[in-house]
């Protein structure tokens, strides 16, 4: 057997190393929720604001518009859930394989787009993981169209 004169390369650090994995403040959130460090509110508040992976496939080829979203039963209740994902890390091969296109959106796009009857799971199967009911997933909807209904007020102008 050969001696192996491989050169030792030294690791160089990354010029990104100080930056966050993707989705890793919202499962930091979602793991303080569950701990009881946050709220439900503010944990609500970090997935409005984050950005999630949505999984499914095109009814037409080359049509994005088209993209339908995978939808799974959700295992203790009589509703089904919009499978969401913090980061690609975090979708199942088999998932992967079934539905091969992957949307990212802000939570607040995710959210607004789920059918009425429909909860929200982010990360379904894994241990940092969130599920959603419909009617939370209504009343977020909801309070959503009230601030901009309020906030379309504000802006016009007074009539005399």
């Amino acid at each position: 057997m050969e001696p192996d004169n491989t050169p030792e390369i030294p690791t160089m650090p990354l010029a990104h190393d100080d930056v966050e994995a993707p989705g890793a403040a919202l499962e930091e959130a979602i793991t303080a929720g569950r701990e009881g460090r946050i709220t439900n509110r503010e944990v609500m508040s970090v997935i409005w604001t984050s950005e999630l992976l949505s999984v499914g496939r095109l009814t037409k080829d080359d049509d994005p518009s088209t993209f339908q979203a995978v939808v799974l039963k959700a295992p203790d209740a009589d509703y089904s859930v919009a499978a969401t994902f913090t980061s690609a890390d975090r979708i199942p091969a088999q998932l992967r394989e079934a539905a091969p296109v992957v949307v990212k959106a802000t939570g607040e796009a995710t959210i607004r787009s789920i059918a009425p009857g429909y909860g929200m799971s982010v990360n379904p199967g894994h241990e940092v993981g969130l599920e959603i009911g419909p009617d939370v997933v209504a009343s977020l909807v909801a309070a959503y169209e009230k601030t901009a209904e309020q906030a379309q007020e504000s802006a016009r102008p007074e009539e005399d």
